[in-house]
């Protein structure tokens, strides 16, 4: 696609931030996760020297959208400008996501190059720097991109997780990780997918490669929200749409070739409770994400300490659970976490990472929403059942849904793009999330 014209009211170029190792210029309260890797212990995710740590993160959008989609806001500002305003948000880390068609786009048939890039503020995203006979510029591919923004994000301080969001670039109709092959019955509406369960792996192991040995990436998130209404996931029975062995065999896959970062496995969503045969606890609805068979059947990895198990929490704004009865504050939403997956970290089983949560804040009801889990994650409802922590242990880890500005529930926690902008009512919750 064409470059964008310079325009007067983009912000100029960013400044890069000389950001500590153990605070922010920001004065927030957020401090930077340490040099290095992560691990766990127990429920708790620790640095090199076996410190608690608390991953503070907030996710950035476009790359999971289809081949040719940039990171959200490269059209209006540099993509070092996004990075410097995570940092000055408080955050420590950033979640990014990736698709198969635009990792391998060219072998799907799509166009391999990025569009909708500023080029006077991503000059450095300009694969050639002569335009061709329209004007057109041609810009790098996903993965080079991403070699971009870990680079910058090093140099700032900021760590990495990055998220496999979807085959295609839409959201996964058949609720799997895969979209061609045994276990999956189609695309969309009878369209025959392109990635079988073994490209995806082959492909989490593209990017595991592509980042060994880099501190900066600490891990990895194996798939976004896998329904288990849409793809009758199951936990442990063997079959091919086993969520389970999914981590195992990919996680495996991973450490065989970048044995330092976290592995993190998703419980699927289950906004009714999964039938009897699912291997998960047929009683309860886990809309967030199920986890409850994870304490007695957990996922298995050859490098035990670095399994993270992530769900996302939402309130009816966004997850529409409403309509199916559950609560989104209150008594009920604490004991439905407790069941789900609270119990992993309140028993010190294995940490969990909140991979996406976020509102806009608007109504009584997401503010209710967002003081419950609050108050959960940093330990207020122990004496409901829920975690507690004690000297020197870090509340649960979590990432904020969405760095920007957004048209779209949850509305991005900025008004514009750019350093600052941030919307006060949702750092009022995000500045609770920073690593005490």
């Amino acid at each position: 696609m064409a470059a964008l014209a310079l325009d007067s009211h983009i912000a100029p170029p960013a400044i890069v931030l000389q950001v500590g190792e153990s605070e922010r210029p920001s004065a927030r309260g957020g401090r930077l996760l340490p040099p290095g890797f992560l691990s766990t212990s127990g429920s708790q995710i620790v640095d090199a020297a076996g410190r608690s740590v608390r991953i503070a993160s907030i996710g950035w959008n476009g790359t999971d959208s289809p081949p040719g989609a940039v990171l959200a806001g490269l059209w209006r500002v540099s993509y070092r400008t996004v990075l410097d305003s995570i940092v000055g948000g408080g955050f420590n880390t950033v979640r990014i996501p990736w698709t198969d068609a635009g990792l391998d786009a060219r072998l799907n048939g799509y166009n391999d190059r990025l569009g909708w890039i500023h080029t006077s503020l991503n000059w450095d995203l300009v694969a050639d720097p002569a335009p061709d006979a329209n004007g057109h510029y041609r810009y790098v591919t996903t993965m080079q991109l991403f070699d971009k923004v870990v680079s910058y994000a090093g140099q700032i301080g900021l760590k990495v997780i990055f998220d496999h969001h979807n085959n295609e670039g839409t959201e996964q109709k058949n609720g799997l990780w895969f979209d061609l092959g045994p276990g999956s019955a189609s695309r969309d509406g009878g369209v025959k997918g392109r990635v079988t369960a073994e490209t995806f792996r082959q492909n989490w192991q593209r990017i595991a490669r592509a980042f060994a040995g880099n501190a900066t990436v600490i891990g990895f998130d194996l798939h976004n929200e896998p329904n288990g209404e849409k793809g009758r996931i199951t936990w442990g029975d063997g079959g091919p749409t086993d969520i389970k062995a999914m981590c195992e065999s990919v996680g495996s896959a991973i450490q065989s070739v970048n044995k330092d970062a976290l592995i993190i496995c998703p419980g699927p969503f289950f906004y009714a409770p999964p039938p009897p045969a699912s291997g998960m606890d047929p009683k309860y609805a886990a809309p967030a994400g199920n986890l409850t068979a994870a304490g007695t059947n957990p996922v298995k990895l050859p490098i035990a300490n670095k399994l993270v198990y992530t769900v996302h929490e939402y309130p009816d704004e966004v997850s529409d659970i409403a309509r199916f009865g559950l609560a989104q504050s209150g008594t009920d939403y604490v004991d439905r976490m407790n069941r789900s997956w609270g119990y992993l970290v309140r028993d010190n089983i294995a940490p969990v990472w909140i991979g996406e949560m976020g509102s806009s804040l608007r109504t009584p009801a997401d503010r209710d929403w967002a003081a419950s889990l609050i108050g959960y994650m940093t330990g207020e409802y122990a004496r409901q059942g829920g975690p507690a922590f004690g000297p020197g242990q870090q509340p649960i880890s979590a990432s904020w849904w969405l760095i920007g500005p957004s048209n779209d529930p949850p509305y991005g926690i900025q008004t514009e793009w750019g350093i600052g902008n941030y919307r006060p009512e949702q750092q009022d919750i995000t500045d609770r999330m920073l690593m005490r």
